[in-house]
């Protein structure tokens, strides 16, 4: 009861703080009004959490990692109080137009920075059939309504390789639960799919601007066509359980002319028919095309966002989610920065590749301060939220501290005029 009545609580003071908020540094985040698509990229030092509302107030939650990891992980933000299921629950009660309940929840791939190890201390349900941890998802849960699940596996979970281990094992009890307690539907995601992922408030609005194409998962790429399914080319790649990151899940969102990526910790590669490696990262970029904004593949580690990713994908800005002291990785960061500025003449108004990681160490900062990608990338941390508005035409760019709630806003970046916009 105590923890529902502060949720309550955090949901009642942003109202506050949202109203008094302007645009500006140092003042809170005003958040989402209709007509503009916000993609919360939520900092918490534990995993990996993005939430997303459409221009018609359609919600989505991709992911909800807590894990403790043998590598040294990031400060965990705003502090250890709460695990990070609930603090993403908060986040989202004071940014989802429709307050507890979002219309989809999407795992990107089956890793327990993603959705949460059953590994950590956290209490066990009871008298639920059948019960689970309330960790990472799970915790989330506890505190929000799902209509809709999407994940690389249902309801089999046996493509391209039979899959279980007892995070997976919780997330599907959780599942469960959900499906019995609210009637949430559960599907598998569709690769190629358009719109599989769709508006559920006013989508004829919308229609003409508002698109999700769906562009890989499970080793499956969208070829433009139809689909190829690399894992099964070669029997090598099904000798083994493979790369769970091969098997990211991956799309674009369009909204007018502007364009976004996320393909969770998409990276490495199988074989073809020939036992030539084919690097998957690269098939799913050259499907998805240039866009605006791309949220890095694999936290942008040394084994992502690779040439031939970028030289399809060529953003403007790329966003990095962090909890791993070495995921801001400074070969990465630079090859990133590096791109033209231009490619052909779709981009106009072409501004600097901005690359914005959630969070940076202090020795590392120490060590690269006079380094221009270091001057360049981040000069805080804390959570980067993508604000889309005038039909898509433009956006901006907003660091929100993750001290606290207060949602405040650090830096701003913008306005900037979309790629696809051809007009004034």
């Amino acid at each position: 009861m105590k923890r529902i009545l502060s949720l309550t609580l955090a949901f009642s003071l942003a109202t506050i703080l949202f109203a008094r908020s302007t645009d500006e540094a140092g003042t809170p985040y005003r958040g989402w009004k209709k007509g503009e698509m916000d993609i919360h990229h939520i900092y918490t030092g534990r995993g990996e959490a993005n939430f997303y509302i459409f221009p018609d107030g359609t919600s989505m939650l991709i992911d909800t990692g807590d894990h403790l990891a043998s590598v040294p992980m990031t400060d965990p933000k705003p502090d250890l109080s709460r695990r990070a299921g609930e603090w993403v629950s908060r986040y989202i009660l004071r940014t989802n137009p429709s307050g507890n309940k979002v219309d989809y929840l999407m795992v990107s791939h089956f890793h327990d920075d993603h959705m949460g190890s059953v590994t950590l201390d956290a209490p066990t349900t009871e008298n639920r059939t059948p019960n689970y941890k309330l960790i990472g998802i799970a915790e989330v849960g506890e505190h929000i309504q799902f209509k809709h699940f999407i994940d690389r596996g249902y309801p089999d979970y046996n493509y391209p390789v039979p899959i279980s281990d007892a995070h997976i094992k919780n997330y599907r009890n959780f599942a469960e639960w959900h499906k019995q307690k609210y009637g949430a539907e559960q599907v598998p995601f569709e690769v190629g799919a358009l719109n599989q992922i769709a508006l559920q408030k006013r989508p004829k609005k919308y229609a003409s601007l508002f698109s999700i194409r769906n562009l890989a998962a499970n080793g499956e790429v969208w070829n433009g066509n139809g689909t190829t399914r690399y894992y099964d080319l070669n029997p090598k790649n099904t000798a083994g359980s493979g790369n769970e990151n091969t098997k990211s899940i991956a799309f674009r969102i369009q909204y007018g002319p502007f364009s976004y990526f996320a393909g969770g910790d998409l990276s490495g590669s199988v074989l073809n028919a020939e036992g030539k490696a084919v690097n998957l990262e690269e098939k799913a970029g050259e499907a998805c095309g240039e866009v605006d904004v791309c949220k890095c593949n694999h936290h942008a580690y040394k084994d992502a966002m690779h040439p031939g990713f970028l030289s399809h994908v060529h953003a403007q800005a790329y966003v990095i989610p962090v909890w791993d002291q070495f995921h801001t990785q400074e070969g990465i960061i630079k090859r990133m920065l590096q791109q033209e500025e231009t490619t052909g003449t779709t981009l106009r108004n072409a501004h600097p590749t901005l690359v914005l990681s959630q969070y940076i160490v202090a020795p590392a900062r120490q060590k690269f301060a006079a380094e221009e990608w270091m001057q360049k990338t981040c000069p805080h941390d804390g959570h980067i939220v993508i604000k889309v508005y005038d039909k898509g035409r433009k956006y901006k760019i907003y660091r929100l501290s993750a001290e606290n709630e207060d949602m405040i806003i650090q830096k701003v970046y913008g306005p900037f005029q979309s790629k696809g916009h051809t007009g004034l």
